[in-house]
């Protein structure tokens, strides 16, 4: 975090705050004397000799009607250091003559410190707010070696031993609306305590909350998601500890958010515990393994433009391998579906009456989806 510091903007607030209050114009100069604000709009910008030698100095300058005459861009009144946490980062002046102003003078010196502190705080609290999700993503994206992720854990006061579950947030579509309520979510996460958020992708938030008896993220973290939706979908993992749970727990809710869109779940709050077997085979499908299991599927879609063969494959799963259940949910006859499923085998040269092949068809939309 940099030194503290007066800017234009803070200057012109301790300015517009206080001369409402004081019925006197006030002056905001920086270390080096030069005036930042005033109720004097042409005095902007010049030297204040008077807050240059208060500066300087580190004490109170008082100037009176025949001392201004001596002096470079000076008026009668009295300049008072400003400190921010003992350092000093300006001057704060008061226009009149310094009898008259002087009663004022700490007023306004300890309302302006306070502006200043105040300025500072918030700006350490972005800045550690950044640095947070700075870590979260490159650590959930398994860019850290062992040693950086350890002590830039430690620098930021994360312990990496408490278990963290994951929870991947993306916008329902790519419409405006949505993306404002990702970036609205990610300000409102980012004051629960405990929580840590960042991404990894540009239309993603991965947010980590400790680990609790529920499979879900904390009931914080639940309420801001449950408000969101509509807008925004979200899939949490399992929890992980120690220096590889950021990446692993992101991997399982990432992974788990993935394949509900290929199984067509409906909904907008999905965990990876209720698709565990094809999160985790969608993370290992790359290659040329994941590329030979996903050719029976691959066929299958190009071949049926109708699309009833794939959604007649689907209710088959959806209920249990079924033919009569899966009819009942299409509205078809039983032997139309059996009929389905016979052409389907033809086509993939898998049988559905046989579960390793059934098997490999319905990893096929994930397996092809994982390169």
């Amino acid at each position: 975090m940099g030194t503290a510091h007066l800017t234009p903007e803070l200057a012109h607030q301790v300015v517009e705050r206080t001369m409402g209050v004081i019925g006197h114009n006030v002056n905001v100069m920086d270390a080096a004397g030069v005036i930042l604000a005033s109720g004097q709009d042409d005095r902007i910008g010049t030297v204040h000799e008077g807050a240059l030698l208060a500066a300087q100095q580190d004490r109170v300058v008082e100037i009176a009607h025949s001392d201004a005459l001596a002096l470079r861009g000076v008026q009668p009144g009295i300049n008072l250091p400003l400190r921010c946490h003992g350092q000093l980062v300006g001057v704060v002046g008061i226009t009149g003559e310094p009898g008259q102003v002087r009663v004022l003078g700490d007023l306004i010196r300890v309302t302006a410190e306070l502006m200043v502190d105040q300025a500072q705080a918030a700006e350490s609290r972005q800045w550690r707010y950044r640095e947070r999700e700075e870590f979260v993503g490159h650590a959930a994206a398994g860019r850290l070696a062992p040693r950086e992720l350890a002590e830039w854990a430690a620098g930021l006061g994360i312990d990496l031993e408490v278990p963290r579950r994951a929870t991947v947030v993306a916008p329902t579509a790519r419409s405006k609306p949505d993306i404002e309520a990702l970036r609205g979510l990610q300000r409102d996460l980012m004051q629960v305590r405990g929580v840590l958020v960042g991404r990894v992708e540009p239309q993603e938030l991965v947010v980590f909350s400790p680990a609790g008896r529920s499979r879900g993220p904390n009931e914080e973290v639940t309420a801001l998601l449950r408000a969101a939706e509509g807008r925004l979908r979200h899939a949490t993992g399992r929890a992980f500890a120690g220096r590889s749970a950021f990446e692993h727990a992101y991997l399982t809710a990432r992974d788990a958010l993935a394949v509900t869109d290929l199984v067509g779940a409906g909904g907008a709050a999905y965990d990876f515990e209720d698709v565990p077997l094809l999160a985790l085979v969608r993370g290992m499908g790359e290659g040329w393994r994941g590329d030979l299991l996903a050719e029976p599927w691959q066929r299958l879609v190009a071949t049926d433009r109708s699309g009833e063969l794939v959604a007649t494959f689907n209710a088959y799963i959806e209920h249990h391998a079924s033919a009569t259940a899966a009819a009942g949910a299409l509205h078809v006859h039983r032997n139309t579906v059996r009929y389905r499923l016979s052409r389907i085998g033809e086509i993939t040269g898998l049988r559905m009456d046989h579960l390793p092949d059934v098997l490999i068809l319905y990893l096929g939309p994930v397996l092809g989806s994982a390169r």
